[in-house]
């Protein structure tokens, strides 16, 4: 049986509504694509003025805390 044969239902707790569908992919997708982003940027500061590197991760490391 392929999988396309079986329905993915999902029932949730609040008045019983009733969702087709399964797990989304696009968090996963945005959150690959903001730690590609943010390793591009650490490489491209750390060649092009590595004095400011420290200061760029100290800034995303306060944002992180931060949210």
């Amino acid at each position: 049986m392929k999988k396309a044969d079986k329905p993915n239902v999902v029932i949730n707790g609040n008045n019983n509504k009733v969702s087709i569908g399964g797990t989304n992919l696009l968090p996963i997708a945005i959150v690959a694509f903001a730690l590609g982003a943010l390793a591009i940027a650490v490489l491209a500061i750390s060649l092009c003025c590595p004095e400011l590197l420290a200061d760029f991760v100290r800034w995303i490391v306060g944002i992180a805390v931060n949210s």
